[in-house]
C-alpha cells in the first residue's frame, strides 16, 4: 500500500494541500494561493445608465458607440430607460450605479439633476461647463460647413434655415448657418417657429407662407431631419416644388425618415457612433478617478445627398448646361474642350461665368467631380486602385494616387480604411 492508498500527511513544508472527500484523504497539488483567491468576492460590473431617447436613428448609434467601447475595455451593465423623453434620474429602486451618459437637451432641472447626483456624468448636449459636466458633442459649426458647401457645390446664391419648437441644439444652428452665409456674402432668412409643436395644422400653414415667400430657387437647411420632413410636407401644401424651387437639406441622416420622404431627403451625417465611443471613454475615466483634460467635438462624415438636394441651382442658362455635362460625363476622361462643344461661348466666356457661377474654373469641376467618384468606389466597393482609376477617368493609378494625397491630404487606402470604419464621409456632398 502506497503513502497515498494509506492516507499519508504531507510534511508541515511540503507544497502539496491535502482535499479531504468523505473518509478518504487524498493529496493534489494545488496552488497555496487557491483557497484565499476563491474566497474572494467577484468584482462587480461597472453600471452605467444610458439616458438617452432612442427614438431616432442619432441616439441609437450613440448607444451603439457606447457598447463598441464596453465591448472593447470590459463589460459594463446598463441601464436604458424604456420610456421617452428623458428628463429625470431614474429612482434608486431602478438603478443605483457608478456613472451616468446623458442627453440633457438643455434642461436646466435635469442639468441640476444630474450636477448633484454624486456620480460621474458625461452629458451629449453641451455647452461645455454646464453643471461642471464634461460633455462629448457633435461639431455643428462642421454641419453648416457642410451644408453651406453642399448648397454652393450645387450653385445656390439665396439661403435660408428653417428651426424648431424650443429648439436645444448646442450651439444654435441656424445662427451658425446664418453667420457663415452673411460672412460669405449672401443672405440667409431665418424661420423659428413660435407655434406649440402640437398644433400640426397651424404650424404647416404658418410655414408654409414663410416658404412662399422666399425668393427661388433656395437652398434650405433644416435643424433636423424631422424638422426638414415638415418643410416638404408645408411645400406640398403650398404647391412648391422640391428640389427645383426650394431644396431641402436635413440633419442626422436618419435613414427611415429621409427614405420614406417625398422626394427622399438629403442629410448631414452626424459621426453619432463615435459620439459614443468618446462619451463611454471619457465616463471611464471619471469612474477610475481620473482626470479628463477637455470635452470632446467630433466632427460629422459628410452629407448623404438624395433628391431633395440633386439639383443645380445656376440661373445661367450656358454654365449650368456646362456643369450638368460635367457631372455626367466626368469620369469618361473628359477634357475643358469636350465641356466647350456642348455650350455657346468662347473658352474665356465660360472661364469667367464659371467661376461666378460654381466659385471654381470648369477644369477644377471635372476633377472634383471625378474625386468624388473615386471616394464612393473606395469605400463602397472592392475594386484595385488601377480599376477605379479606369472607371473614373484617370489615365493611371500612380497619377490618382498622387492626386487623391495632394487634394485630401490622405492615400487611397488611407480613405478606404477610415470610410468603412466610419470615419471618412462614404458618399458626396
Amino acid at each position: 500500500m502506497d503513502d497515498d492508498e494509506k492516507g499519508c500527511r504531507c510534511r508541515p513544508d511540503c507544497s502539496i494541500m491535502q482535499y479531504h472527500c468523505g473518509s478518504a484523504q487524498r493529496a493534489y497539488p494545488v496552488s497555496a494561493g487557491f483557497f484565499a483567491m476563491s474566497k474572494r468576492p467577484k468584482r462587480r460590473l461597472p453600471s452605467v445608465a444610458l439616458l438617452i431617447e432612442t427614438s431616432r436613428s442619432y441616439p441609437r448609434n450613440v448607444v451603439r458607440g457606447v457598447g463598441d467601447y464596453a465591448r472593447i475595455h470590459g463589460k459594463w451593465l446598463f441601464y436604458l430607460p424604456a420610456q421617452v423623453p428623458v428628463r429625470s434620474l431614474p429612482s434608486r429602486d431602478e438603478w443605483d450605479g457608478e456613472g451616468i451618459i446623458a442627453q440633457t437637451h438643455r434642461d436646466p432641472k435635469f442639468v441640476q439633476e444630474l450636477a448633484e447626483c454624486g456620480v460621474p456624468v458625461v452629458s451629449l448636449s453641451g455647452p461645455p461647463g454646464a453643471g461642471n459636466m464634461h460633455c462629448v458633442v457633435p461639431n455643428q459649426k462642421a454641419v453648416v460647413d457642410l451644408a453651406f458647401a453642399h448648397f454652393r457645390d450645387r450653385g445656390f446664391v439665396r439661403f435660408a434655415y428653417c428651426g424648431s419648437y424650443a429648439e436645444r441644439v448646442w450651439p444654435p444652428l441656424g445662427e451658425l448657418y446664418r453667420g457663415l452665409i452673411e460672412s460669405s456674402g449672401y443672405s440667409c432668412d431665418l424661420y423659428q417657429e413660435a407655434f406649440d409643436p402640437g398644433l400640426q395644422t397651424l404650424r404647416l400653414a404658418n410655414l408654409a407662407e414663410w416658404l412662399k415667400s422666399l425668393r427661388k430657387p433656395v437652398g434650405l437647411l433644416a435643424s433636423s431631419d424631422a424638422r426638414a420632413r415638415e418643410v416638404l410636407d408645408a411645400c406640398r401644401h403650398a404647391s412648391i416644388h422640391v428640389p427645383e424651387e426650394i431644396a431641402v437639406l436635413g440633419v442626422n441622416d436618419d435613414e427611415m425618415i429621409c427614405e420614406m420622404a417625398n422626394p427622399p431627403l438629403s442629410s448631414v451625417v452626424h459621426n453619432a457612433r463615435r459620439i459614443g465611443y468618446e462619451a463611454a471613454a471619457m465616463l471611464d475615466r471619471l469612474m477610475a478617478g481620473k482626470k479628463v483634460m477637455a470635452d470632446i467635438i467630433v466632427d460629422p462624415l459628410g452629407v448623404r445627398c438624395r433628391q431633395s438636394t440633386d439639383l443645380l441651382a445656376i440661373e445661367d442658362p450656358e454654365v449650368a448646361k456646362a456643369v450638368r455635362f460635367i457631372r455626367e460625363h466626368a469620369c469618361e476622361g473628359i477634357r475643358v474642350d469636350d465641356v466647350l462643344d456642348q455650350v455657346a461661348l468662347s473658352r474665356r466666356a465660360l472661364e469667367k461665368r464659371f467661376r461666378t457661377a460654381v466659385g471654381r474654373p470648369p477644369h477644377v469641376e471635372i476633377r472634383r467631380a471625378q474625386l468624388e467618384r473615386v471616394k464612393e468606389l473606395l469605400v463602397g466597393s472592392d475594386f484595385k486602385l488601377e480599376k477605379i482609376a479606369e472607371v473614373s477617368g484617370f489615365s493611371s493609378a500612380q497619377y490618382l494616387a498622387g492626386l487623391f494625397h495632394r487634394v485630401m491630404k490622405m492615400t487611397p487606402g488611407a480613405w478606404r480604411a477610415a470610410g468603412r470604419a466610419g470615419a471618412a464621409p462614404a458618399g458626396t456632398r
